[in-house]
């Protein structure tokens, strides 16, 4: 009986909150001998949480943004989709469009384009001794065609035309001399003249070209026969000269002799008469006299001046 109380007390004192020796002399588990371990434990999970909650913040500051935005913009979105709808409903009410209202219209007449050569046209002259210089101007012209399609149909076929008119110089030129530039020029505008436009077709679509030309000479050439343009200059002078002194005198004398009718008196028509074939007799001696000048002076000129063939 006396043993048995004994237990209870050996439990008392080891109880919680009672010193003992056995529980003072105990080792301490893993984490009471390292408390520096657990308190860096614990600040990383606080700055893990911290930044959680800031990033949380931040998303939840975006969307309130977002939702602001949506709504504030919310009047004109309403007014883009009427836009909208407004612009079918009008497209739908016009119906489809067809390709030929779709495309631009027809020029109602006849639309040209001009293009000049790159470069001159060289030909050989009489005797193959010089060139002429040969510039050339192409007027393209088309009826159901625009200013764009008309130019690049005109750039495509500009090489053909410059064949043709290099064909047509060269033969034309070489019946020329040198300082027979203009005759050339005006002799390659009456062949253009007479054939007509040159036609090229392709398709449905036709388009036509006429070449216009002016002629030149090579420098070298031109200074050659510069004094012989410059005598032939002088002569066409001279010539039309006389041939005006000769209207003049045939005017006088026509007038004269109006004026020798009209006299009614008899001793005054007589006077007049006489008088006027006086004057008339003069103007004749003075018209045969400049003739014969004038005739003198063509030739002297016309032996002064080389022929075609020396020149060539």
């Amino acid at each position: 009986m006396d043993g048995d109380p004994a237990a209870p007390t050996e439990d008392k004192d080891n109880a919680p909150g009672r010193d003992s020796p056995a529980r003072d002399s105990a080792p301490l588990p893993p984490q009471a001998e390292e408390p520096g371990d657990q308190s860096g434990a614990g600040s990383d999970l606080t700055d893990a949480a911290g930044t959680a909650s800031r990033s949380t913040g931040l998303r939840r500051v975006l969307i309130d943004l977002a939702l602001a935005l949506w709504l504030r913009t919310a009047p004109l979105r309403r007014k883009l989709r009427e836009l909208w709808r407004s612009t079918i409903d009008a497209l739908r009410e016009t119906g489809p469009v067809s390709g030929a209202t779709s495309a631009p219209s027809a020029p109602s007449g006849p639309l040209t384009e001009r293009l000049d050569t790159p470069v001159p046209i060289r030909v050989s002259g009489q005797g193959r001794t010089f060139n002429f210089h040969i510039h050339a101007r192409c007027v393209w012209s088309s009826w159901d065609l625009h200013r764009e399609a008309l130019l690049s149909y005109a750039h495509y076929y500009l090489p053909d035309a410059v064949r043709k008119l290099t064909r047509l110089a060269a033969k034309h030129a070489a019946d020329f001399p040198a300082h027979r530039a203009a005759e050339l020029e005006v002799a390659l505008e009456r062949a253009l003249s007479e054939t007509g436009p040159w036609r090229y077709q392709r398709g449905d679509t036709l388009v036509t070209c006429q070449p216009h030309v002016s002629v030149d000479v090579d420098e070298r050439v031109r200074k050659v026969v510069l004094p012989y343009w410059e005598k032939l200059v002088k002569l066409d002078c001279e010539f039309d000269l006389d041939r005006r002194r000769a209207e003049y005198a045939d005017r006088l004398g026509r007038q004269r002799a109006t004026g020798a009718e009209n006299v009614t008196d008899g001793a005054a028509a007589g006077e007049a008469a006489r008088t006027t074939g006086e004057n008339r007799a003069g103007d004749v001696r003075r018209m045969a006299a400049e003739l014969r000048a004038a005739a003198q002076r063509l030739e002297d000129v016309l032996r002064r001046t080389p022929r075609d063939d020396d020149s060539a």
